[in-house]
């Protein structure tokens, strides 16, 4: 895209929170997961491990209540799990399209979107890894950039064998292969954020990549599914985007696909 676009603003011409931008990517990377082989969770300990057994899944009831009510549902609602097993089954072209807009894409009748966003900001942008060729028709491996506006998709660049070995550091670093062959990228334009909240921006973007994250998943057809992942070298993986690792970080990815056996 070029970058003298009306969409992206040039921010050194405005008054900035410098400050409070360094703090806020400086804090960014350091709670970011840097993952490497047979590295990937050595902060958590055998206390800890001990302790999750306990609170993983669960929630503490307060000390001090008045009555416990309980609520008339019939509990026919069934709860989307994550998948972590996918079919290498091509998706079709309009299967991807319907879900992308669904998930993420602009309303122009109602102008807003699927998710809602502080102050209508909307910071994240959407950033798909395509891994292989016969991931999603019409769509070679590659980077690509989801545009809501316009509902279409900019390819941002392609996969070689170098960038190949680099993806794998980055997305599964403990694996000799992925776990499917698309990954949504949650990439933060941090200087937007800070721009208008300063600290606040920071935490509200969060909170926008879970509801994004849920938008996505609702978005699904039953015979697919998805999981939401930390466990990725951001750095690598902001830089493959050809994105800014201060500016514009890879928080989060989502891996989804046909689940295998179905």
């Amino acid at each position: 895209m070029n970058s003298n676009d009306e969409n992206w603003l040039d921010y050194s011409k405005e008054t900035f929170p410098l400050q409070v931008f360094r703090n806020i990517t400086k804090f960014d990377l350091l709670s970011s997961t840097v993952s490497i082989p047979q590295n990937s969770k050595t902060y958590i300990d055998y206390e800890t491990l001990i302790w999750l057994k306990k609170a993983e899944r669960t929630n503490k009831i307060p000390q001090n209540y008045l009555s416990k009510i309980d609520l008339l549902c019939s509990k026919i609602y069934p709860k989307h799990h994550s998948y972590r097993k996918f079919s290498d089954k091509k998706i079709l072209f309009k299967t991807f399209s319907d879900i992308l807009y669904k998930a993420y894409g602009y309303d122009e009748k109602n102008n807003t979107r699927g998710y809602g966003s502080g102050g209508a900001l909307y910071p994240v942008n959407t950033i798909i890894f395509i891994l292989n060729d016969r991931a999603v028709e019409k769509l070679k491996k590659g980077t690509y950039y989801f545009y809501p506006a316009g509902n279409c998709l900019y390819q941002l660049n392609t996969f070689t064998e170098e960038t190949s070995q680099k993806l794998q550091l980055a997305l599964y670093p403990s694996k000799k292969v992925a776990d499917s062959n698309i990954a949504i990228g949650y990439a933060v334009d941090m200087r937007k954020v800070v721009r208008k909240y300063k600290y606040l921006g920071y935490k509200n973007a969060l909170i926008e990549i879970g509801l994004m994250a849920q938008a996505l998943k609702a978005s699904l057809p039953t015979s697919m599914g998805e999981y939401s992942c930390q466990n990725f070298n951001n750095r690598i993986l902001t830089s493959l985007a050809d994105l800014d690792i201060k500016n514009s970080p890879i928080e989060m990815i989502q891996w989804l696909g046909y689940k295998a056996n179905e």
